[in-house]
């Protein structure tokens, strides 16, 4: 977490500096005189305290600024006058303070911005997976089934398996499948109805395109992780097909299927 204070009087920046070290000592702490950085592009903090009357560029210039420049910043304007925060609002402030500091309200503030901070990180960072997971969900092979190319997403591919030269692809959600006639079965198992299309191929070709959510976990079987309902030493189950594991390839597996669920939690 990081916390930026501004304002040109240095007993000032230091007086909300010794108040935040005694709220965290988990924090970066960056000071400065005046608000010619916040206007950068290239600023960023978590929590601001910003002195709104300044030489030069004032603190709620600053704010506008920084707002145009897509930083969700938590504000906290510092300042002597009370009725020069009215227009705190329009750049989203957080909160206000003034001069001369109550340390007792001083340092509840900085508790609560450090909550609001951390929740909006948390917000971004859930932002940022859910966006990461959908464009995951649309990448797309591009194979040749019955002489046409076909886009197949690969988020819907539950296994691959080659035969005598051919990888068949075990696909879920049939339903969004556009594939020829003559080389798209289906097939019902116990648990999922399951689409199969057929192409010739090479199974180290497939296991380059697909990323890292899949596992060759035998010479011919390539799984996606995401469809595991259990596996041991031997065997993965999905979508009720037993499928064996090579020796060798069990603790891969267990490190992939690991990794695979901490990107999915976003940890």
């Amino acid at each position: 977490m990081k916390i930026t204070i501004c304002d040109d009087e240095q007993h000032i920046r230091e007086y909300i500096a010794d108040c935040v070290r005694s709220v965290s000592s988990d924090v970066e702490i960056e000071i400065m005189p005046d608000a010619e950085k916040i206007i950068s592009p290239d600023f960023d903090a978590d929590i601001l305290f910003l002195d709104i009357q300044m030489p030069g560029t004032d603190g709620m210039k600053a704010a506008r600024v920084l707002r145009e420049n897509g930083k969700k910043t938590v504000i906290i304007f510092v300042t002597a006058l009370e009725e020069l925060v009215f227009d705190a609002f329009e750049v989203g402030a957080f909160r206000y303070i003034l001069k001369p500091f109550d340390r007792e309200k001083l340092v509840e503030i900085i508790e609560k911005s450090l909550v609001q901070a951390k929740e909006l990180k948390d917000k971004d960072n859930d932002a940022a997976l859910h966006d990461r997971k959908q464009q995951e969900s649309k990448k797309t092979l591009n194979i040749k089934v019955g002489g046409l190319n076909t886009n197949v997403e690969i988020s819907d591919i539950a296994f691959a398996e080659i035969y005598d030269r051919m990888i068949v692809l075990h696909m879920v959600k049939k339903d969004r499948l556009a594939i020829s006639q003559g080389n798209c079965s289906l097939k019902s198992g116990s648990e999922n109805t399951e689409a199969q299309i057929s192409y010739y191929g090479r199974m180290s070709d497939l296991e380059k395109i697909v990323g890292n959510d899949f596992i060759r976990i035998h010479r011919a079987y390539l799984i996606n992780l995401k469809y595991i309902k259990s596996y041991d030493s031997k065997h993965v189950v999905i979508m009720g097909n037993d499928i064996p594991v090579a020796r060798g390839k069990y603790q891969q597996l267990v490190k992939a299927f690991l990794s695979y669920r901490t990107r999915q939690e976003g940890l």
